[in-house]
């Protein structure tokens, strides 16, 4: 075989390897965007976007930036949660089997917008107002319970997207912005590390509610210690004794339950 033909072998292999994994870089890309997007929006009901995907092939890695939950109509932020940065690593023969493995998730970076407002004299919170998506079916009604379970028979045996397993997810550098205008409170709550393990769609795994639900009692926990713990907690009291005339009774007392 001449060198000639050798340097044209050796382009098409090339050019072959280049189509593949470019394929492959979309079809990962779909697939993460699809999951969040779908997952986001089933679980916390409100609109999710993404702004950037990196796929590595050859890494078996992907980093996606600029991760946005929009708000609840009503409140100051346009978004409730905005993320810098999620690490994926996954195993890239997965991709082709029907459950997809990823090792693990780094979430970095995340804020979260926790707003109290009044709204025709009743106080409104943005993370209560996201408790009914993320709660335990226990606390529904047996009626809701077997109409839930009758849609996921039916989801299961329609189902075309993939299940997947993650293996541990970790958020890192993460805060709570605090703030509310008529408490005249605008503060930053720095959270712990968290870390959650075996979470996904595949069968024995944690659902993806679960691991909120554990995030948003984490999150109402380290706002309630820096109240009690801070110089805030004194001086929303003195907020409080001022709304009687311009909230509900059902709000005053429970915003005195909230900071008694």
């Amino acid at each position: 075989m001449n060198k000639k033909k050798i340097i044209i072998l050796l382009v098409v292999f090339l050019s072959l390897a280049f189509l593949i994994l470019d394929f492959l870089s979309y079809r990962v890309d779909k697939i993460v965007k699809n999951l969040i997007i779908d997952q986001g929006n089933q679980v916390l009901g409100q609109q999710v976007s993404i702004g950037k995907i990196d796929t590595s092939i050859l890494g078996s890695s992907i980093k996606i930036s600029n991760i946005e939950i929009k708000n609840l109509d009503g409140f100051k932020n346009k978004n409730i949660i905005q993320i810098k940065n999620i690490n994926v690593n996954y195993e890239l023969t997965s991709l082709f089997k029907d459950t997809i493995v990823i090792k693990d998730i780094n979430i970095d970076g995340a804020t979260l917008y926790y707003e109290v407002l009044i709204n025709n004299k009743e106080v409104r919170d943005n993370v209560s107002s996201f408790k009914p998506a993320v709660k335990n079916s226990a606390s529904s009604s047996n009626k809701e319970i077997e109409i839930s379970k009758e849609l996921e028979t039916k989801n299961k045996s329609k189902k075309k997207n993939k299940d997947f397993i993650i293996n541990q997810i970790t958020i890192n550098n993460s805060k709570v912005n605090a703030f509310s205008e008529f408490l005249d409170i605008n503060k930053d709550i720095n959270l712990n590390k968290m870390s959650f393990n075996n979470v996904g769609t595949a069968e024995k795994s944690t659902k993806f509610k679960e691991v909120l639900q554990m995030v948003f009692a984490n999150i109402l926990l380290n706002i309630n210690n820096e109240i009690i713990q801070g110089d805030l907690k004194n001086k929303i009291k003195d907020k409080v004794k001022n709304l009687k005339n311009k909230i509900s009774p059902e709000s005053l007392k429970k915003l005195e339950r909230t900071f008694r």
